[in-house]
């Protein structure tokens, strides 16, 4: 297990390597803002879309493009993407109603240039606002902060709440009259040489402005501290993580062991240690967080599904796993999503992970139970008492019938009696053949009779229910293998979809719809699980 668990975080750490890769690789993007209010309709609009289309034409292939729209509320019709006909396709879809609220579509255009190196937003507005609940000052404070150059052009139209937001990101003003000065416009705006405001007007000649000053580059956004921090501490856990599976650590007993032994051997003075400092400190710290308490109740589980790890490194490496998941959430989608989404995973997969093994060892000591019953009915008839008979079974050592059967017997040897720790054993292994065999124990010990033919009989049914058992399982096997596709198969084309098309399936978690969307088909998909789990049980 600690070799799968090992290639696991290695496998995360190359992904993290690869992501941040693509994290600092270089990209560029711009965002045109739209007026689509009713001013601009039924002419206006469609001279915006042509304009649009032409000067989206003429950017360079590997520039993103998004587009954002602004009548009554703003609205993010398309994130910045490569795609040029997906883009074109949402433009034309445009339509032009409502009122203006361009200072409410501003914060939205700098949202969809997140996570990319290289930005610009173009706005093209027709009107005064009339329906924000921005102010022009948060505007200009939210443009200033973000340090994405925005241009500005007034279609038949120009103010000083536009003049200020130009200012406010280090753009131009531009002014057009009509359809040839829009397109002259963004002409205008392909070349990349600041002007402070500029006239555009068609067909007569635009005057020279005043000689600006000299081409200053356009400002480069500041790395993502919070992504960064994020990536270095996963960085981090893992790293102990690994540290802590690779380093092999010896128990107390096991040094104290050595220790007394040492003094009948030959002495090696200055040998160096062979366990970690570290993954000791992080283990003993786990073990004082989550207290005796918790811990004992962990162990108890970790005992149950058979696994040899403590409860402060189980903790630990649950830990770790959930802020990997985390970070890889996190390069995938967003923060607010990737990071409660990525613990949520991280922690229930590890639950996962102990229950199944759990439910294994179950059905393990369920088959088992058989043989076991009848080499104790053979030891019987052999002239052994009940509990010489359980030691035998304990001493042929099959697992895990043999290691619960040893609790039984180390219960009796501190008083207990031996009906009730086998009734303890068929509890723990939630074992109802088990259990009826204790009751027939405690019969027989209160009114006579022969035990080894009352378990010889037991185990007689338990095989033709067992065989029983696998019947139905092999009939019901068409439809557990329908249902596993049907609930695997929108989960694997979501994932591949998310890892091949990100910009395709950002509006599903970026938009309120969309999440309302994730969230319901999550809920079906949940229902529809226990719906079919359901169908395909058959009790025998």
């Amino acid at each position: 297990m600690i070799r799968v668990l090992v290639g696991f975080l290695i496998g995360a750490l190359l992904t993290l390597v690869s992501s941040v890769a693509a994290f600092a690789a270089p990209s560029r993007g711009v965002v045109v803002v739209l007026d689509t209010s009713g001013s601009m309709a039924p002419d206006r609009i469609v001279v915006a879309r042509q304009a649009i289309a032409t000067y989206v034409g003429s950017l360079p292939p590997d520039v993103q493009v998004g587009l954002v729209t602004f009548s009554t509320q703003p609205s993010l019709v398309m994130a910045p993407t490569a795609d040029r006909s997906a883009l074109l396709g949402a433009l034309n879809t445009v339509q032009a109603k409502g009122d203006t609220s361009l200072f409410d579509a501003v914060p939205v255009g700098l949202s969809a240039l997140r996570g990319i190196s290289e930005r610009r937003m173009v706005i093209v507005s027709d009107g005064e606002d009339t329906a924000s609940r921005s102010t022009v000052d948060s505007t200009v404070g939210a443009l200033s902060g973000s340090g994405v150059p925005t241009d500005v052009i007034g279609f038949q139209y120009s103010d000083e709440s536009l003049r200020r937001i130009a200012a406010a990101g280090g753009g131009r003003l531009l002014t057009a009259s009509d359809a040839a000065a829009l397109a002259a416009a963004f002409a205008a705006l392909a070349v990349p040489s600041p002007v402070v405001s500029t006239t555009v007007a068609a067909p007569e000649p635009v005057a020279t402005p005043a000689p600006a000053p000299p081409p200053v580059a356009a400002p480069v956004p500041g790395f993502n501290w919070q992504v960064g921090g994020l990536i270095a501490g996963t960085f981090l856990v893992l790293f102990v993580v690994v540290l802590l599976l690779l380093t092999p650590r010896r128990s107390a007993a096991v040094r104290k062991l050595e220790q007394h032994l040492d003094h009948y051997g030959p002495q090696r003075p200055g040998e160096p240690e062979q366990e970690s400092q570290a993954a000791q400190t992080a283990v003993v710290w786990t073990a004082r967080v989550i207290g005796a308490d918790q811990s004992n109740r962990i162990a108890d589980r970790l005992e149950l599904a058979g696994m040899k790890a403590t409860a402060a490194e189980w903790t630990l490496l649950r830990v770790c796993a959930s802020a990997g998941l985390a970070a890889l959430f996190t390069l995938m989608t967003t923060w607010w999503l990737g990071i409660p989404l990525g613990v949520a995973a991280g922690w229930f997969l590890t639950w996962l992970i102990v229950r199944v093994r759990t439910t294994k060892r179950r059905a393990a000591f369920a088959d088992q139970l058989p043989d076991v019953l009848q080499l104790i009915a053979s030891s019987l008839r052999s002239g052994f008492s009940l509990a010489q008979a359980i030691d035998a079974v304990v001493r042929d050592g099959t697992q895990p019938t043999a290691g619960e059967f040893s609790r039984a017997l180390a219960a009796t040897r501190i008083g207990a009696e031996l009906e009730d720790a086998l009734e303890r054993v068929a509890h723990r292994m939630r074992c109802d053949d088990l259990a009826w065999v204790v009751m027939a124990i405690r019969i027989q010990r209160q009114v006579g009779g022969n035990l080894a033919e009352v378990l010889m009989t037991t185990v007689t049914t338990m095989r033709e229910r067992a065989q029983t058992r696998r019947q139905v399982r092999t009939l019901s096997a068409e439809g557990r293998l329908s249902a596993y596709v049907l609930i695997g198969l929108p989960i694997a084309i979501a994932l591949f979809l998310f890892w091949a098309r990100g910009d395709y399936m950002r509006p599903l978690y970026t938009t309120l719809t969309g999440i309302v969307m994730l969230v319901v088909g999550t809920l079906l998909l949940v229902l529809g699980s226990l719906w079919m789990r359901k169908l395909v049980r058959v009790e025998v």
